[in-house]
C-alpha cells in the first residue's frame, strides 16, 4: 500500500465507512441570515466531509416562520438551490437535498404538505385529493403495498436513479428543527455524533414494534409481521409487542402508533446510535400546535432518526414510513434511502436526524497511492488503493477536485494531476471507491496539496 507522509502542506482523512449515499451527493443548504443555521451546517459538513462546493446558503427570512407559500419555495429555495449547484459546479452528481436549522417546515399548499414534499416533487405538487388521500406513489418506494406482496429488495438513490433517469424525485432531510418544541444545538449536534458513530457497527439490539386498538397501530399493522419475518432472517432481533421498553432493552428501531409515547423523558429508552423512532400522529411535526409527542422527542431520547407529518394526515399508512425502514438499513442503506423506500406518499412527511447514518455499512478502505506529500511539482498518476472485507467488489471509482468531478466514475481507478492544469493553492482530492449490486455501497478518502505559484 502507499505509504501516506504528513507534512505542513499535507494530510489525509481516514477512509470512511461504506454509504450507499455519500457525502459528495448531498447539497446541503443553510439559511445565511440565521447564525446557527450556518454554523450547523458547517459542523455536519465537517463531521460527515460534505465538500465545500456542496454548501449553499439561501436568502430566507429570519427569524424564520414555520410556513411558506408554493411559490414563495420555488422562488426563494428551489431555484436559487438550483442555480448555487450549477454555478458551484456540482449540480451533476447531487440526489439528495439536506437542510439545516431555519427553514420552514410547512408550505400553504391545499392541504399543506411539508417542506421536503414539495422539495421531493421540485415544487410540482400534484391535485389537492392526491395528496388528501395519499394516492401518490413515489417512484422510490419499495413496497409493500398490501400484506400479499413482500416489497422489493433495497436499492441505493444512485441505482435508481440510473433506471429513474429525469423523472428521479428529490429527496431530503432536515438536520434537526430550533424553536417552539424543537431540539437544542446540542441535543441535535448529538444526534448527529450519534449517527456518524453508528457507521459500520452492525449493532445488537432490537426492533420493537409495540401495538395497541389505536387507529394510529392499526392502520399498519398488517406490515409488521412480514418485516419482523425479514429482519430475523437477517439475525435482527424484531419483536411485536404491547409494551413500551424497559431501561435494559437495547433499541436499534422502535415504531408505535400512539399520540403520546409515555416515558420518553425519563431516559427509559435506551436507543443505540443508528436508532430510527416512528409514532404514527397526526400532529408529530406540527411543531405549533397540540399535546402529541413530537418527533424532536426521540431526537432528545437518543435516536439518529425520526419522521412525522406537518399537518392532520388522517391514518393513511402511505403517508409514515412502513415497518420495513428498518429492513433497508441492513441491507447497507443509508437512514435517508431506508425512509424514501419506505413511504409512499411522502408528501406530508417531515424527517429529522442524521441522512448519511449507515449501520451497516462495509468496514473495507481506500487510499490514493502516487500523491506526493507536499507540494505536487509535477504530472502525477494517483491510484485508489484498496483493502477489501466482507467480500465487498468495488469496480468503479470516482475522483473529485475540490468537490468537483474530475473523472466521471468508471472502471478505471486512476487519475492524473497536473500541477500546470490547476490553480495556485491548495487543492481537496477524493477518491470514491463503488461496488456493483441494488445497494452500491462507497468508500472514500480525501487528500489536501498545495500547487505554488511557481508551477504555473
Amino acid at each position: 500500500m502507499f505509504n501516506v507522509q504528513c507534512s505542513m502542506f499535507v494530510f489525509l482523512f481516514l477512509t470512511h465507512s461504506a454509504l450507499a449515499l455519500g457525502p459528495h451527493e448531498l447539497l446541503l443548504l443553510a439559511n445565511r441570515n440565521s447564525p446557527r443555521s450556518l454554523e450547523l451546517a458547517r459542523d455536519y459538513a465537517a463531521l460527515r466531509k460534505v465538500p465545500e462546493a456542496n454548501l449553499v446558503t439561501l436568502d430566507l427570512p429570519y427569524p424564520s416562520s414555520l410556513e411558506m407559500a408554493p411559490t414563495d419555495f420555488n422562488r426563494l429555495i428551489l431555484a436559487p438551490a438550483q442555480a448555487a449547484a450549477r454555478a458551484q459546479g456540482v449540480d451533476d452528481h447531487i440526489l439528495a437535498w439536506v437542510y439545516s436549522v431555519d427553514f420552514p417546515i410547512r408550505i400553504t399548499s391545499t392541504p399543506p404538505t411539508s417542506l421536503q414534499g414539495i422539495t421531493f416533487l421540485k415544487g410540482k405538487l400534484p391535485a389537492q385529493d392526491i395528496i388528501e388521500r395519499g394516492t401518490y406513489a413515489s417512484p422510490l418506494f419499495a413496497g409493500p403495498d398490501n400484506p400479499v406482496h413482500p416489497g422489493f429488495p433495497s436499492q441505493s438513490l444512485d441505482v435508481q436513479r440510473n433506471w429513474l433517469g429525469k423523472d428521479t424525485p428529490l429527496p431530503s432531510m432536515m438536520l434537526g428543527f430550533m424553536g417552539s418544541s424543537g431540539n437544542t444545538r446540542d441535543e441535535i449536534l448529538a444526534c448527529l455524533r450519534n449517527g456518524a458513530r453508528a457507521d459500520q457497527s452492525r449493532p445488537d439490539g432490537t426492533v420493537l414494534i409495540v401495538t395497541n386498538s389505536d387507529v394510529r397501530s392499526l392502520c399498519r399493522a398488517w406490515e409488521f409481521l412480514p418485516a419482523v419475518r425479514e429482519l430475523s432472517a437477517r439475525s435482527i432481533s424484531a419483536v411485536i409487542t404491547n409494551d413500551y421498553p424497559q431501561k435494559d432493552i437495547a433499541l436499534i428501531g422502535l415504531m408505535a402508533g400512539a399520540a403520546t409515547i409515555p416515558g420518553l423523558d425519563t431516559n427509559r429508552f435506551a436507543f443505540r446510535p443508528g436508532a430510527i423512532a416512528d409514532h404514527l400522529t397526526s400532529f408529530g411535526a406540527a411543531f405549533d400546535g397540540g399535546d402529541q409527542t413530537k418527533i424532536t422527542e426521540w431526537l432528545r431520547a437518543g435516536a439518529s432518526a425520526a419522521a412525522g407529518t406537518v399537518t392532520e394526515p388522517l391514518s393513511i399508512w402511505s403517508k409514515f414510513p412502513t415497518a420495513r425502514v428498518f429492513v433497508h438499513p441492513t441491507a447497507g442503506c443509508t437512514l435517508l434511502e431506508s425512509y424514501f423506500q419506505t413511504i409512499r406518499c411522502p408528501l406530508q412527511i417531515l424527517i429529522i436526524g442524521d441522512p448519511l447514518s449507515s449501520p451497516w455499512g462495509s468496514s473495507s478502505t481506500v487510499t490514493p497511492g502516487g500523491l506526493p506529500a507536499g507540494i505536487l511539482t509535477e504530472r502525477r498518476t494517483v491510484t485508489a488503493e484498496l483493502r477489501t472485507r466482507d467480500g465487498d467488489f468495488f469496480n468503479r471509482f470516482l475522483f473529485l477536485l475540490d468537490g468537483k468531478i474530475l473523472q466521471p466514475m468508471g472502471k478505471s481507478a486512476e487519475v492524473s494531476l497536473d500541477p500546470a492544469a490547476l490553480s495556485p493553492g491548495r487543492h481537496k482530492l477524493r477518491v470514491v471507491a463503488y461496488t456493483v449490486g441494488s445497494v452500491r455501497s462507497q468508500i472514500f478518502c480525501e487528500s489536501t496539496f498545495e500547487v505554488n505559484f511557481t508551477n504555473k
